[in-house]
């Protein structure tokens, strides 16, 4: 070796010594507090909020866990303050674990305060680098703060019942990130509606316990509250937007009263120039399987079965039109539908950008039209 010359070897065995030397500022997993769901209300002066975190408790859910029977594997921490960031710090001064949200998944807004406004709490969401951008976003009806009480039954903790509901798409799935690229192109949206109430539950010893139950849809124009929708339009929302999973639909003919289950759900939406402004035609396409029909319909009966099928579309259609109507008369594009309009005009969205909310007021053309085919009519005795 000349003198000077550093051999190859030598260089690659430092240089994975150096990329195994460890992280410094790591914090060991047993020193964290891993928080799952986050809940903000209005505080009691104007001003202020109510931060409210849901986070398990290691030591009552491990095998030696010192919890006991009949307690709850996990704890609610609140602070209030007037900021996210001063109620973070108080809440952090009392833990004797750091605060981590890397399993965050839920955030719920009580009515009052999603009313007045998320804005503050959604620009410091953006800014914290280990909060998911897909974490899914609630509103109370009441306090945000009540939800986190309910009884999980058939889940471990209440923020797992709330993850939930927003995974197995029943009713509607508003995530962090679509809520933020709403903000940014000045449309609206809507994101799931909560609410709790207290009734007797046979699983725990008949006890009067909290039960929560999706009940619609809070509808929201730049980042405040502006008005609900029931539960059968908040579904036809969630079909628009691909995010519905199944749908059950009751009708009666003037032959007959039959029920379906509609699945392979999608949608269209399109748009396109009409005397040159923007119309937006909305499609909605399912197939469905027939679950009951009075009186019994033959499999031949082609006339019964298309005469159930526009009874449905009717339906559906009528739902999703009332929807946006109700979002119309607030200003607030709940489907987004300036995004659409940016993609296939780029040039007419710049001029209507600024008066985007003004414009779905006032002017918006749409129409909505559902086709669902019924693949399915079912087995019947021929007696």
């Amino acid at each position: 070796m000349k003198h000077g010359i550093v051999p190859l070897k030598w260089i690659v065995v430092l240089m994975c010594v150096l990329m195994c030397s460890g992280c410094w500022s790591k914090v060991e997993i047993n020193e964290r507090s891993f928080i799952t769901a986050m809940y903000v209300d209005k505080g009691g002066k104007p001003g202020e909020i109510e931060l409210s975190l849901s986070m398990p408790l290691p030591n009552r859910i491990s095998p030696e866990g010192t919890g006991g029977p009949g307690k709850n594997p996990y704890a609610l921490v609140s602070a209030t303050a007037y900021t996210i960031a001063d109620a973070l710090e108080k809440i952090q001064t009392d833990l004797t674990r750091k605060l981590s949200w890397g399993h965050t998944r839920v955030v719920v807004f009580g009515e009052a305060y999603a009313r007045e406004g998320i804005q503050d709490t959604m620009e410091w969401i953006s800014r914290e680098p280990l909060f998911h951008l897909s974490s899914y976003v609630m509103v109370a009806k009441g306090r945000a703060k009540d939800i986190a009480d309910l009884t999980p039954v058939f889940e471990e903790t209440p923020s797992d019942v709330l993850r939930e509901f927003a995974t197995e798409e029943n009713m509607l799935k508003t995530q962090v990130i679509s809520i933020l690229t709403a903000d940014k192109m000045n449309q609206g949206f809507a994101a799931p509606l909560l609410q709790s109430r207290e009734t007797v539950m046979q699983s725990e010893n008949n006890a009067r316990k909290k039960w929560t139950s999706q009940v619609g849809a809070a509808l929201f124009k730049q980042m405040k509250m502006v008005d609900t929708i029931p539960a059968e339009e908040t579904r036809s929302v969630a079909w628009a937007n691909r995010k519905l999973d199944t749908l059950a639909i009751s009708l009666e003919t003037n032959k007959e009263k039959a029920s379906m289950t509609v699945y392979n759900m999608n949608s269209k939406i399109k748009v396109r120039l009409v005397n040159g402004r923007p119309f937006f035609d909305i499609t909605l396409l399912g197939k469905a399987e027939l679950n009951s029909v009075i009186p019994v319909l033959k499999v031949k009966d082609i006339v019964g079965v298309r005469t159930i099928e526009q009874k449905a579309n009717e339906k559906v259609s009528a739902y999703l039109t009332q929807a946006i109507r109700t979002g119309q008369r607030k200003e607030a594009d709940i489907l987004m539908l300036g995004y659409r309009l940016e993609w296939a005009y780029p040039r007419i969205w710049k001029q209507l950008r600024p008066v985007w909310n003004e414009y779905v007021k006032n002017e918006l053309q749409f129409h909505v039209n559902a086709k669902i085919n019924i693949q399915f009519v079912g087995s019947e005795s021929s007696f």
